[in-house]
């Protein structure tokens, strides 16, 4: 009997160990961020040293701009960063990459003197190399990067044409990732959902680093991220066509991704060879489907019309581009607390940036920054446009919050109408789910030839008043020859409004006018389906007609550049807000009041679930979790608990816990 437990208790240890293998965690993330060498390349004209030493200029802090330091704000062109860091003998015969979040925008890499790679053209996408072969294992290592963000023709932003700072720098995050082989490059997931059963048909397209596979087994799991609940752990040994491999799952009992209830999932993928984890991937997505049906607009079957407002990262003039965390987060956090659940981004902003949104539950479309020119693509500019936008899908592919890719903005000079649509195609031959859209200025004035119509939704940037047109009183009629002779039964996404300053005059006061005018326009006509208001804060651009060195901006938004409230803030607030206070009636008592609850059905439109009620009371605050309400519903509910003394005091809270209303 004792042999047998003890035979038993050795098969047991033998499984734990077997199972624990294959639980290891096989990547390495080994951050380069914090203290770099740095100098400007024209402060030493005859050094010629830059490969060999980390001994030069001065110490910043990377993630790093040098355009918003005192003195050179405005200096354009090439600049070194350099530092050591010591690779372990354990990392021999492992493959290790340099990974970089972003530099801008010309970045040359070097390992120990050596050339290891260049990104050249495109400052916002990230980027990496294997160094494995470069390495000095057991010692100490220097990495050097050459930096320029010289205006360029090849260059997207394109030369000087461009609205936002041209900060130069390693502007984002930098790592090492170690890993055995084979090593994941990315995972994508598609879902068909099914709405009635709330079920879903993933597919999980893997490709790694390494070619030639022909089968690599992966273990896959699963889990709700706020629980961590399991749904998912199975282990399949799959086939590679084409560099990639595809399997297929099914889930029960989902969870939607819906901006006022963002649930998430955390996919985490090992790569397995001969028993032993090579690599550990991991990566959130979300079930959601959006659609364009007619001229409107569906979230998860849903009729849905937004309100929304555009972010301009870069313009904390502290950090410029190379904005912290605790920075998004208080720029998300606003867009919430204004009722805004869309948004835009000119460039390809920080993956931080989307992974808030994921979690807070903003909706986004995300572009690549050809904004204006050039008027026509050359095939080398083409070829770039093209890689941007591959760089841009295949990191952010898995994001819920993103439901559309944009291939230009404002673009002018007659251009080619072929290359918006090898561009959107391009776009769509990833199969990401995702609607493809290029946004114009003057689809008044194109009418049926706007570029925006190759899109699936067409766009417009409404500056009637401002930049177009003699005065706001001209926007009902622009509308409806958009309407008659453009859109021709198809949507409309206001995709910028806003007043730019000192370009016009008329400050706060005017900004709240015109938005006023402009929002009570495109809430009378249902094939408008969401307004994106420009912007959220006043932005740091090299272009801008306000300040001087990192304080050059252009004051356009409801917050300063530091994100103080103004109060046109407010304002738009109560517009977005999907639900008022219609009447409150306060009973002789004092201690009681009937409240009738109206929920809009203009701009927005979208059904309200598990909003909470809530009161001041003389014993503190009650809370009432209200029944689902659609668009044009009245709620009527008597509150207590009042003080005779004073007004009542009641707002409303999305599921999410940020304030919709307030009275």
């Amino acid at each position: 009997m004792i042999i047998m437990k003890i035979i038993y208790l050795k098969y047991i240890l033998t499984i734990m160990c077997v199972f624990s293998t294959l639980l290891s965690f096989a990547r390495e993330n080994v951050s380069l961020c914090g203290e770099w060498s740095f100098a400007l390349e024209k402060d030493f004209p005859d050094k010629t040293d830059w490969l060999v030493t980390a001994d030069f200029g001065k110490k910043v802090s990377v993630p790093h701009t040098w355009n918003v330091e005192d003195g050179i704000e405005r200096v354009f062109g090439k600049a070194w960063y350099a530092r050591k860091f010591n690779v372990p003998l354990t990392w021999n015969k492992k493959q290790v990459r340099v990974h970089f979040d972003a530099a801008y925008r010309d970045a040359v890499i070097y390992i120990n003197g050596k050339k290891i790679g260049e990104h050249i053209g495109s400052g916002y996408t990230e980027f990496s190399f294997d160094i494995s072969s470069y390495l000095n294992f057991g010692s100490e290592n220097l990495i050097c990067v050459s930096v320029d963000n010289r205006f360029s023709e090849y260059a997207f932003p394109y030369k000087e044409k461009f609205d936002w700072p041209n900060d130069g720098g390693i502007i984002r995050p930098v790592e090492l990732i170690v890993t055995e082989r084979p090593s994941i490059r990315y995972a994508r997931v598609r879902s068909e959902i099914n709405f009635e059963k709330k079920s879903a048909s993933i597919q999980i397209e893997i490709k790694n680093w390494e070619t030639g596979l022909s089968k690599v087994e992966y273990h896959y799991r699963i889990k709700e991220w706020k629980s961590g609940k399991e749904v998912l752990n199975e282990i399949r040994k799959v086939k590679i066509e084409n560099e990639v491999c595809k399997v297929m799952f099914d889930l029960n009992d989902i969870k939607l991704w819906h901006f006022d209830d963002p649930n998430l999932y955390m996919l985490e993928v090992e790569a397995i060879n001969k028993g032993k984890v090579t690599d550990t991937y991991s990566t959130r997505f979300g079930f959601r489907k959006v659609e364009v049906i007619g001229n409107q607009l569906f979230l998860n079957k849903e009729l849905v019309r937004l309100p929304g407002i555009e972010y301009m990262p870069g313009s904390y003039p502290e950090f410029g581009m190379a904005e912290p965390l605790h920075v998004m987060e208080k720029a998300v956090d606003l867009m919430k607390e204004l009722n805004c659940v869309i948004t835009r981004c000119h460039w390809q902003y920080d993956k931080r940036y989307f992974d808030l949104l994921d979690e807070k539950g903003i909706l986004a479309q995300e572009e690549i920054p050809w904004w204006q020119a050039p008027g026509n693509l050359s095939p080398e500019m083409e070829k770039l446009a093209k890689s941007q936008i591959s760089e841009m899908i295949e990191r952010d592919f898995n994001h819920p919050s993103i439901i559309s890719w944009g291939v230009s903005n404002e673009v002018f000079n007659n251009t080619d109408k072929d290359v918006y649509r090898r561009l959107v195609k391009y776009a769509k031959d990833f199969q990401s789910d995702r609607l493809i859209t290029v946004v114009s200025n003057l689809i008044f004035e194109r009418l049926e030839n706007d570029e925006s119509l190759i899109g699936d939704i067409p766009t417009w940037n409404d500056y009637i008043g401002t930049w177009h047109g003699k005065n706001r009183e001209e926007t009902p009629e622009k509308l409806d020859i958009i309407n008659k002779r453009a859109l021709k039964g198809r949507p409309l996404l206001i995709t910028e409004h806003g007043l730019c300053e000192p370009r016009f005059v008329g400050a706060d006061p005017r900004r709240t006018t015109e938005m006023t005018y402009h929002y009570d326009q495109w809430a009378k006509h249902d094939y408008i389906i969401g307004a994106i208001y420009f912007s959220l804060n006043d932005y740091r651009t090299h272009v801008g007609e306000a300040g001087y060195g990192r304080y050059k901006s252009r004051v356009h938004g409801l917050t300063s550049m530091w994100f103080d409230k103004k109060p046109s803030f407010n304002i738009y607030k109560g517009l977005a807000s999907p639900v008022y206070v219609e009447n409150l009636q306060i009973k002789a008592s004092g201690k009681e009041a009937d409240l009738t609850l109206k929920v809009k059905n203009d701009l927005p439109s979208y059904i309200l679930r598990n909003y909470v009620l809530e009161w001041q009371t003389v014993e503190g605050t009650k809370q009432l979790t209200l029944p689902e309400l659609k668009p044009g519903d009245k709620f009527d509910v008597k509150i207590d608990g009042l003080s005779p003394k004073s007004c009542p005091k009641v707002k409303i809270l999305r599921p999410t816990g940020f304030i919709v209303t307030e009275y």
